[in-house]
Order: C-alpha cells, then sequence, then structure tokens
C-alpha cells in the first residue's frame, strides 16, 4: 500500500495525465504541473458532513466553481477532433504552456457581447456548458483512468485514487498512474463481491458524500454499452470511479386547448438522496441491474407516474443525449435514452413510490426560462433542450449556435476512455 501511495503522489507532483491512450485517440500527455499542489492528504481526510447543504439538510449538487488557470481538460485535448478518433498512432504531444487556453465556463457568466467577432454566447449554451462542466474544465492532471480487465472503464479523481491505494488486493497501479482493478480478480462475481466491501467500508468511514445516498440498487460496469458487464456496484457510487451512467427519460407532453403545446414536469421528493425538490422531466430513472432500456421506461412510468398501459402503448423513442457532469459527489459521464410520449389533454399523472413531490402541466415558453433557474435539475437539461429542438422551439432563428448546441448534447464518451493496459485482458 506504501508503495502505491508513494507513486500515486509522485505522480500528482509531477502532474503527469495518462487519461487518453495511444491505442484509440492517440494523445498521451505529459506536462508539468501549473503550481504546486498540496497533499491530498488533508483533503481525503474530510468527512462527508463538512460539505455544504441546502435547506433541508441535504448535500447540495452544484457544480465546482470553475479554474481560471490553464490545464489539461477534454477540451484541450481536442477530443471533439476528427483527426483524433479512431487512429491509433498519434505523436505524443507535450502540453506548451504558449497555446491559447481553452474557453473556460464559469457557473454565473453569461458574455451578452460578441467576443473577436463571434456570436454572444446564449444562455442555451450556457448552460450546454454548465452540465457538460466536466469536458470543459475537469482538470486531468488530478485524475488517473480506471481500468477493469485491461480496458479503461472510468477515471478516479485524486481522493478516490487514495483511498482506493489502501486495498492492494483489489486494485493496484501501475507506474504510469493507471489504476486497475487486481488480476486476481477473475470473475464479475468476485469483482462485484470485492468493491461492494471497499465501498461498505467508505461507507461506514463516511469518507465520500455520494454514499449518504446508498441506494441497495446497483449500476453495472462495462467497457461499452453493448459490451458484457465486467461488475457491478451500487449506483450512488458510481460517480467516484467515473464510470459511464445510463438512464432513461420520458418526455411527457400535451397539445392543451388552452395552453398550447406543454410539457409535464415533476418535482422531486424532498426525501430524494439526489436534487431535492428539483423540477425533473415527467419520468426519470436510472437502469439497474436486469433491466433493459425500454423496461426502465416502462417500470418508471408506471412507478412515478402511474401512466396506463394503452397511454404507454403511445411511447416513441427519441434517441439518446450525453454529457460529463461533474459535482462534489464525482463524475457524472451520462447517457440519458429519451422517450417522447403524447398524452391527452384530460391526463394527469400521478405518483406511487414517493419519489415526486407534485406534477405540473408548463407551456413550453414557460419551460424555456424554468430550464435557467436553479430550480430545475441540471443533469435533466439536456433531455428537455433535445426536446425543444427536435420540436422546432429552438431552431436557427432563435439559437445562432445551433449546431455547436446540438453538438453539446451528444459528447462522445464512448470515444473519451481509450486507455489500455500493456498486459493482456483478463476475459470477463
Amino acid at each position: 500500500m506504501n508503495e502505491s501511495l508513494g507513486r500515486f503522489e509522485m505522480l500528482l507532483s509531477r502532474g503527469e495525465a495518462h487519461l487518453l491512450g495511444t491505442s484509440e485517440v492517440g494523445l498521451s500527455l505529459a506536462t508539468p504541473a501549473s503550481r504546486p499542489e498540496a497533499s491530498v492528504n488533508s483533503s481525503f481526510q474530510r468527512d462527508a458532513n463538512s460539505l455544504p447543504e441546502d435547506g433541508n439538510g441535504l448535500e447540495c449538487h452544484s457544480p465546482p466553481l470553475c479554474l481560471t488557470e490553464s490545464k489539461v481538460t477534454f477540451l484541450s485535448l481536442g477530443a471533439f477532433s476528427p483527426s483524433n478518433i479512431g487512429h491509433s498512432k498519434l505523436p505524443c504531444t507535450q502540453l506548451s504552456f504558449g497555446l491559447q487556453p481553452a474557453r473556460t465556463f464559469c457557473e454565473n457568466s453569461c458574455p451578452s457581447v460578441a467576443v473577436n467577432g463571434e456570436p454572444p454566447m446564449s444562455k442555451f449554451m450556457n448552460l450546454a456548458r454548465k452540465f457538460n462542466c466536466f469536458y470543459f474544465n475537469g482538470d486531468l492532471q488530478r485524475c488517473r483512468p480506471f481500468l477493469v480487465c485491461g480496458k479503461q472503464v472510468g477515471v478516479m479523481q485524486a481522493k478516490v485514487v487514495e483511498a482506493a491505494c489502501r486495498y492492494p488486493d483489489v486494485f493496484q497501479m501501475d507506474s504510469s498512474g493507471m489504476i486497475s482493478m487486481h488480476p486476481s480478480l477473475k470473475t464479475y462475481e468476485e469483482r462485484s463481491a470485492r468493491i461492494n466491501h471497499v465501498l461498505t467500508q467508505w461507507r461506514e468511514e463516511r469518507l465520500f458524500v455520494t454514499l449518504k445516498g446508498w441506494r441497495n440498487e446497483c449500476y453495472e460496469v462495462r467497457t461499452g454499452f453493448a459490451d458484457p458487464p465486467l461488475l457491478k456496484m451500487d449506483r450512488s457510487a458510481a460517480c467516484l470511479f467515473g464510470v459511464r451512467q445510463y438512464g432513461v427519460e420520458i418526455n411527457g407532453y400535451t397539445r392543451h386547448p388552452q395552453l398550447g403545446m406543454s410539457l409535464w414536469l415533476q418535482r422531486r421528493a424532498l426525501t430524494k438522496p439526489t436534487w431535492p425538490g428539483k423540477w425533473d422531466n415527467m419520468v426519470a430513472g436510472g437502469l439497474s441491474v436486469g433491466h433493459s432500456v425500454l423496461d426502465t421506461a416502462l417500470k418508471e412510468a408506471e412507478e412515478e407516474a402511474s401512466i396506463p398501459a394503452h397511454l404507454l402503448a403511445n411511447l416513441r423513442s427519441a434517441g439518446s443525449v450525453s454529457f460529463y457532469f461533474e459535482s462534489e459527489r464525482g463524475l457524472f459521464p451520462n447517457t440519458e435514452f429519451v422517450y417522447d410520449l403524447e398524452l391527452p389533454a384530460d391526463f394527469v399523472p400521478h405518483n406511487s413510490d414517493g419519489e415526486v413531490d407534485i406534477f405540473e402541466l408548463v407551456p413550453v415558453s414557460q419551460v424555456m426560462e424554468r430550464i435557467f433557474t436553479p430550480e430545475y435539475k441540471t443533469t435533466s437539461c439536456p433531455t428537455t433542450l433535445d426536446f425543444l429542438i427536435r420540436h422546432g422551439f429552438i431552431n436557427s432563428d432563435n439559437e445562432p449556435r445551433l449546431p455547436e448546441l446540438v453538438e453539446l448534447l451528444h459528447i462522445p464518451l464512448h470515444y473519451l476512455y481509450s486507455q489500455s493496459s500493456s498486459q493482456s485482458p483478463i476475459s470477463p
């Protein structure tokens, strides 16, 4: 354990970033840190209760404050560049401090004038940068790739890496700083059992605030959505390892005779462990172990909104959205499978599982204002924006950066993780 911790602290002091490997994206970065960093030991020792709380006594789930220093981010590595995707051999690139730093985003910034001749940033674009705050401003120099069976499945921040190094029989760190589950854990069952043991201890020690929202509901960890699962972990812990999370959201809408096109929104119950009391899409739920995408949509529609089967027959798949969010809980590389459901004007949803406070039918014009308020769940905004774009309420006339906005609803999460170990992968 001491050897792993020593290697970890040395890598942090050198400021190396090895998040993107040469196998797919082809970028490997090593650069001096822009400024000395304090030891992670002090931050690791912080009790979860020291984090800010909202008026309900629950931890706030707001994005972190952005930093102004030039640093290594997914954006600075050019993750969207076609020349960086799908190519196997590109030379290693040294970050130059002479390069113009990528434009950073602060939650409260909203430029109202043109910059360098470019159109001013709209509220929609600022919102998209907010729910993609880790893509734009996440500091990769303080993160390490997380590998299972020789393939990258996630990203671990410094405080999580240090905690993991206490369990050398579960996690191991190689000389480049990549964290892997121990190769002796050869099966899905073994890896799941060991990770659950570690998480249970972290929960008892109150190391991470996200584990206060323990769900007793598991997410599966995969290298890609269609790949076999490698292990499962409690859904509250997925953000600690930066593993891709999947969910389902349903836009319930009505062509109301008086209100016009309107969306049903739910206000989340105050007892919810995340985003309590915030406005959300009509139906939403995570993709847990044993449930398909459609199964999850139908199950959540019945539990959250009591939508009868004859109305669910009108459920229409509308693709997916993806984004990369960060909060004090951890990292959220999320993909949401989107459905549209047109409902009759006289239908009123009713909650049956205790997770919703109230439902409200909101005209689209008001939805387009509400999503900018702090009362709206930030990570539900991508699905709402996607609906507004597909139905023509946001278009090239009222959003000059429409193509960019659409791209920011579809961050290529499955291309961002490309690191592989030099060893032969262990068969899952």
